[in-house]
């Protein structure tokens, strides 16, 4: 391992290079269903992935007819489950690969991006609990490619409540186990999920900006990521709390500070808008959107993906610097987004021009 930038970045250019090409992507995407869709990809970087993720799903009987991969599931949810499960797979292989070969201060700090993984995960597990999912429903939303890896996940999710998660995660001695035990309290008095969330994202994005609150022009460039981040959740909380009677007080009580565009005054004003169309009016210019939003939830979604592009194209930074490897993760967590669309799409019957308009292209 190393914390030479010379040589993660060589590494992680070989990575790139089995990066799905655009000529790749539009023939998945003129697939004719989930079948042949699954059966392309089963020809390129996701074959083992997905080859284990058909040999654990539940099957009706054995297709011997099929590709010598195996892929050929039923099309459909059960075989939508399946492709998804590889997709995961795949990305979280990526970025356990990455970390074998960084370390010292890299791998601290391309730790602090994939921790985001372990603040969703565990989120999801929560979210699964106060909505009583089972096991198997919860782990359809997690993606372990952080810390927290799939045998952990699976324990989180057979946990009996939020406390329990709690215990489980300060015996492993997780960080994220503080912030969830405080907010506990509250979270029995009112039953608030969204209290419970904002407690790990405050943890999250505090401790780092901590983490890369001093150092080189590479602390700067995460420190500069996670920002983004919290303007994306402060976008999404402010949407959410809109036609809310809350005084100031209380709103400002779920702003996270630290942001680059949704200063607090501005999360007041989009928290207070009387419409979706006053909210799109008082959001900063400087958000730099990739489509006119027609509501808030393809607001939120227009800033994740411009949030999304803006990582993925650091790979075109200083090749002797964190640009490459952060770049490469935005790329291939972008590459698996646009594949899970295209599954769903043809799992769902709907048409390649609908699936082509919402592909995310660096």
């Amino acid at each position: 391992m190393s914390s030479d930038y010379g040589y993660i970045n060589a590494r992680v250019r070989a990575m790139k290079s089995r990066l799905l090409s655009r000529e790749t992507l539009y023939e998945l995407l003129a697939a004719r269903d989930l079948t042949a869709f699954a059966d392309t990809l089963g020809s390129t970087d996701f074959s083992k992935d997905l080859g284990e993720a058909f040999s654990r799903a539940p099957r009706p009987a054995p297709d011997l007819s099929g590709p010598a991969l195996g892929l050929s599931g039923p099309p459909g949810p059960l075989g939508l489950s399946a492709v998804e499960e590889g997709l995961r797979r795949n990305l979280c292989r990526t970025s356990a690969k990455l970390l074998t070969f960084a370390d010292g201060r890299a791998g601290e700090l391309l730790g602090v991006i994939l921790e985001r993984w372990d603040l969703e995960n565990i989120k999801a597990v929560l979210r699964g609990k106060h909505t009583r999912l089972s096991k198997s429903d919860i782990l359809s939303g997690v993606v372990p490619a952080g810390s927290l890896d799939e045998a952990r996940i699976s324990e989180l999710a057979e946990a009996e409540d939020a406390k329990a998660v709690a215990d489980m995660l300060a015996t492993w001695r997780s960080s994220f186990a503080r912030p969830l035990t405080k907010a506990l309290s509250a979270y029995a008095q009112d039953n608030s999920l969204a209290n419970l969330e904002l407690a790990l994202d405050r943890f999250y994005v505090s401790a780092g900006l901590e983490t890369v609150k001093k150092g080189d022009r590479n602390a700067a460039k995460i420190r500069g990521i996670l920002k983004g981040q919290i303007d994306v959740l402060n976008l999404g909380t402010a949407l959410r709390l809109r036609g809310e009677a809350l005084e100031e007080g209380l709103l400002v009580s779920f702003w996270v500070p630290g942001g680059e565009k949704i200063l607090e005054r501005h999360f007041l004003a989009l928290a207070r808008a009387e419409s979706f169309i006053q909210a799109l009016v008082l959001a900063p210019s400087s958000l730099h959107l990739l489509e006119k939003p027609e509501n808030e939830a393809a607001f939120e979604r227009a800033l994740s993906r411009a949030f999304a592009l803006r990582c993925a194209r650091l790979y075109r930074g200083d090749p002797l610097a964190i640009d490459i490897p952060v770049g490469y993760l935005g790329m291939k967590t972008i590459e698996v987004a646009n594949l899970r669309l295209i599954a769903r799409g043809k799992a769902y019957g709907l048409s390649q021009a609908e699936l082509e308009v919402e592909l995310l292209l660096v």
